[in-house]
Formats: C-alpha cells, structure tokens, sequence
C-alpha cells in the first residue's frame, strides 16, 4: 500500500543546480581527499518526497521504500511471484506443519531465534505481538484489515507468537504489511497522539539492513548499513535518496554519473536513455502493479462525512458513467505513458491474473455522443447557454475542482486532456496542481470534487479492496464510498476457506466497484528505471520478467533483494567518486559559488512556504 510533497526553488538557482548535477552528499563524495575512506554509496534519483519514516504514519512510496529497508514483516514477499515467505517467522505455518489447527481458528508461528534490533536488543515474539495488538488496540484503522477477526494475539515464549480467531481467515498469509515495531522503544510513547507526531528519526531503532542515519528534509536521505543486521549483509554501505524537482535534470545526473539509479523516469526520457548499455545505462521497465485513478468525491451519506464539500452531482451514478465514457483511455496510454501501461478498469491489477475481474463485454466505452445523451435524459442540460450543463430544473452548475498532483508530470497531462473531453459533454474543470501535502489535506478534509492520484497495492488484493470499506473513510479511504453489500463482501472473502471460493468473491466485489464507479481507474503503468550498469551488478528483479524480459523491479520492490546484492563492477571505481573527474580545486571554486546564492534560495524557500500556508 503506497501512495509526495515537493519543494519548488527559484528557476535561476534550479539551473545552476542543474549544471551542477550533484547532490550535497555527491559533491562532499566528490570531494573527499581520501575515497578509500569513505563508505561504499549507492545514490538514488526520484521525484517524489518523504514526509514521515514512522511505520504507522507512512503513505507515499519512497517512505515505504525506506521503511523496506529498515524495519521487518511477520512475513516478506517472494522474489519469483510475491507469495508468502518467512521474513521474521521461521516457517509459512501450515496444517501439516503444525501452524493452523485443524478448526482453522489458531495459527502457531515460530519466529527466527537470535534476531537482534539495531541497539543490540533481542527482536522477539513479544514484538510482533506487541506491533498487532498497538494496531488493533489504539485503533490504527490503515492497519486493522490486515488483522481481521482476531481473538487474541500473544507471545507463548520468544520464538513462539499465537493467533487466535474468532473465524478461519487467511489473514497471515496475505501477509500483513505491518512493520514491527521494538517494544522496548515504541512503548514510551504515552498514546496514539505522541505515536502519530513521531517522525520516526533521529534515534530510531530498527531491524533491518539499513537505518536512515541523516534527513535534509526536501532535499535528500541517508541511510547505512545496520551493523546487528541477521540477514544477508550488503555489500554496499550506504544509500543516498535525493529528491529532485524535475526528471531532466534527475535524468542529467545519471548520464553523467552523479547519481547511479534513476526512478520512475518519464517515457521522452526513459526513451532517450534507451540502447546506451554501450555507454554504462541500463533501462529496465518494470511491471504494471500500479495504477491511477481519478476519484469523485462520494462522501454523502455517513456518518464520518460531515464538512464535505462534494458536488451534489457527483451522488448520481449516471453523472459518475457519463465522466467514465468521456474519457479515452487508450489515448491516455498513447499519448502520456507512451505505450508503457494498459488502459484502466478494475481497482486489482491485471498483471495478478488469478484475482483480476476483466469486464469483457461489460467495459464502459469511449463514447462522448452517447455520454452526452444519457446526461440529456437524466435532466443536466445547459440551462443558460453558458457551455456548461446544470443540475435537472436549472440548479448548481456542473463545474467540478479538480485537483491534480505537481509532482507528477504524467497526472498534469492527463488532467489536461480529462479537462478537454469533459468540456465536450458539458461538464466544467476547475483544475489545481498541488503538492501531495496539500492533496493529503484536502483528501482528508473531504474538500475536492475530483482528483488524480494513485496505488502501489499489496500483491494480494486485501488491502486495495478493504480502501472501499465504509469503515475506511478518513482513514485509506480515495473517495468515502460505502455501499453495504460490498463491505460484507469484504468480510467474505476474507473468511474464505480456499483460494477458488475467494477469488470468485473477489472477483464480485470488483463488478460492483466498476459498476458503482467510485473513481475511475485510468490506467496501470510500468515503472520506467535505468541505472549505472557500467558501476553495478547484482540487481535483483522481482517478480521474475516476462519472455520480454519486463515486468520486475530493480528497486522499489516488496522486499529488499537487490539492496543485499548490488555491488560494485570490478574497477569501476563505483560508490567512491563520481564520474566527473573534476579536481578539488574546481569544487572549491563551485562550492564558494553556490554560497554567493545561499541568501538568495533562503528567501525563495521562506517565501514558498509562507505561499504554500496561504
């Protein structure tokens, strides 16, 4: 489950930045009179940002990715096919192993003898006992539908953790994304408030390969290796994730070696990057386990939906459908992704074929002609000549806000083309770009009509079809939908005794969804990745690519494969200086330049958050 606040700096500091094409841990890499010294390092390119690393507060994707890197599950995702595998347990509990009674209401866990936290503290049974019971006791309800119907959840010794159920569930072998948290730590914070102000850093204590040892926020993250690590120990040191402000110049830095991976590259500059293996860049595209959607405002009639602002049109399924055949979302693919994704329908992935829903003959159409018709018959017409249609017997106009993300060039297009075909069958646009912080503010406010955003989901569809429970509004919640047949449902499959009986279950629950159209699933998109491969090897793809050879991730994976296993190309000089060969000299020279614009980008940045708290 992943979902990127951005810092903007005046254009003429960007440029010169830019020409520079080093991050501040780079550039004092770069300079170092002594490369030997210093640790092995892996830099990172991406747009996105971080806000939080505190397990049970994160939402956006790099957060996750760092969390990955620090913290452990009960249990993990396989590299081949993102099944269940040990992580912190020791074994997948079966019945013939002894790991679920035969009333199917008892799950017995063996967890991994001698784990260490990064203190040097024992990683236990008490621990994941204590994360589950936080989750379910104070109410952590963006974790709670991973522990459905739980009786109890206890320690029998150190190595031994209990589940009882009130009901036969699946539920560990979903697996429950939930990181674990150290007791001894996590049990000073007084209550759920004190958890939630927790950022997560500095003194934190983790177990997994890594730790974040520095956080400039907006700009850049450290992480190094953890020393008490139990599992495979990296070759590399230390990773470096820096946050850019645009692709070009994240883009830049990687052709010039700068930085050694860029992420989630735009397809113009994901192509231009293509065939260079001869000049050290490899390209990769990864699979479509993602998607974006465009969510209405459905927050009407609970309980939880007082201060919405939502446009009372936005009630009407046949409003919802007219907005879903206005848009052509094979030219969205074309035209945005590049050919590099699939047209949206079903909020499950396609590329997990067993649970997937395809709507065959039932697939909404492209067809603006027939969308302006069915909005005619249903009493929106344009009662003033204005162009934009109103509410049957002359009421509000049918002119939504929508909100899109300024972090995400792909989004901003989208919305301008969604803009344009609705525009077509009389539906008005008020469009916004934000940053994630903003969109996060308003989402939770409930104070949007539409927006753009999008999913990382789990593997296994639990948790993206839990977001359309009721009991999810405020919570993970795009839209506030609630609809009663389909949160029982929800508890269905989750009671489900046999992977046929659930997916069929699955598979129902998605029908409604699509025929409700809470939002609409525009498109599932490959993650576009390239790295320095004349400095690295040892990437590990998850899941295993397809005949293409696409379809796994090199990084921002469900795991931490290839961070245990990238390593150096011998001779290549990797992960100790850049490949820019400038000498000390000339860094002494930039660095006095860049002083010169300290004032200058202060002001900008003082300025740009006093606008953003307008």
């Amino acid at each position: 489950m992943r979902r990127a606040r951005r810092f903007v700096a005046a254009s003429a500091v960007l440029g010169m930045l830019a020409g520079i094409s080093l991050s501040s841990s780079a550039l004092a890499q770069s300079a170092s009179s002594s490369a030997s010294a210093e640790p092995l390092t892996f830099i990172i390119g991406m747009t996105n940002n971080v806000v939080t690393f505190n397990p049970l507060t994160a939402i956006e994707a790099p957060e996750y990715e760092v969390n990955g890197m620090q913290y452990n599950l009960l249990f993990g995702f396989a590299q081949d096919d993102m099944s269940a595998v040990p992580d912190i347990a020791a074994e997948v509990p079966t019945k013939e192993n002894g790991g679920l009674s035969a009333d199917g209401l008892t799950w017995t866990i063996k967890i991994k003898p001698g784990l260490k936290w990064s203190d040097g503290e024992p990683l236990t049974a008490n621990d994941v006992a204590y994360t589950y019971n936080l989750v379910l006791d104070d109410n952590f309800s963006a974790f709670t539908s991973y522990l459905p119907f739980t009786d109890s959840i206890t320690a029998q010794d150190d190595t031994t953790l209990i589940w009882k159920t009130t009901k036969p569930s699946i539920a560990p072998l979903i697996p429950p994304w939930i990181y674990i948290l150290p007791e001894h730590t996590w049990s000073k914070f007084k209550d759920k408030e004190a958890i939630k102000k927790y950022e997560g850093f500095p003194d934190q204590v983790t177990s997994g390969p890594f730790r974040v040892t520095e956080w400039n926020k907006d700009e850049d993250w450290t992480l190094e290796v953890n020393p008490n690590w139990w599992g495979t120990m990296p070759t590399i040191q230390r990773v470096i994730f820096k946050k850019y402000s645009n692709e070009e110049t994240m883009v830049q830095d990687l052709t010039q070696g700068a930085i050694d991976f860029a992420e989630s590259i735009p397809v113009d500059l994901f192509r231009s990057l293509q065939g260079k293996e001869d000049q050290g860049i490899t390209t990769n595209v990864g699979g479509s386990f993602s998607f974006s959607q465009m969510s209405f405002n459905q927050c009407y009639v609970q309980k939880d939906c007082a201060g919405s602002t939502g446009h009372p049109a936005l009630k009407d399924p046949t409003v919802r459908t007219a907005v879903e055949m206005a848009i052509n979302k094979d030219q969205l693919v074309e035209r945005i992704l590049g050919g590099y994704g699939t047209p949206g329908t079903t909020i499950v992935v396609p590329t997990t074929p067993f649970w997937h829903w395809d709507p065959g003959d039932q697939a909404i159409p492209w067809d603006i002609p027939g969308a302006n018709a069915m909005l005619d018959d249903a009493g929106y017409v344009d009662s003033n000549g204005d162009g934009i249609r109103n509410m049957p017997g002359g009421g509000e106009e049918l002119n939504f806000r929508f909100i899109v993300r300024s972090e995400s060039p792909d989004q901003i297009k989208a919305g301008k083309l969604i803009t344009g075909w609705l525009k077509q069958i009389g539906i008005g646009t008020q469009t916004t770009a934000v940053t994630d912080a903003k969109l996060i503010d308003a989402w939770y406010a409930l104070d949007y009509d539409l927006y753009i955003w999008g999913w990382g989901p789990d593997p296994d569809p639990d948790f993206i079809l839990s977001t359309f429970t009721t009991d999810q509004c405020g919570s993970w919640s795009d839209t506030c939908y609630s609809n009663p047949e389909y949160d029982k449902l929800y508890d269905a499959q989750r009671a489900a005794t046999t992977p046929d009986e659930r997916a069929g279950i699955v598979k129902q629950m998605q029908q409604i969804i699509y025929t409700d159209i809470p939002e609409v699933v525009l498109w599932y998109d490959n993650d576009l990745q390239a790295w320095r491969s004349d400095k690295w090897t040892g990437f590990q793809l998850q899941p295993t690519p397809n005949a293409d050879g696409e379809g796994g991730y090199a990084l921002f994976q469900y795991g931490t494969y290839s961070y245990e296993n990238i390593k150096p190309v011998t001779g290549s000089g990797a992960g100790t200086t850049t490949s820019s060969g400038a000498s000390a000299g000339l860094w002494i020279a930039i660095l006095a330049g860049i002083v010169v614009l300290v004032g200058i980008v202060v002001l900008v940045r003082r300025r740009g958050s006093d606008e953003d708290k307008a």
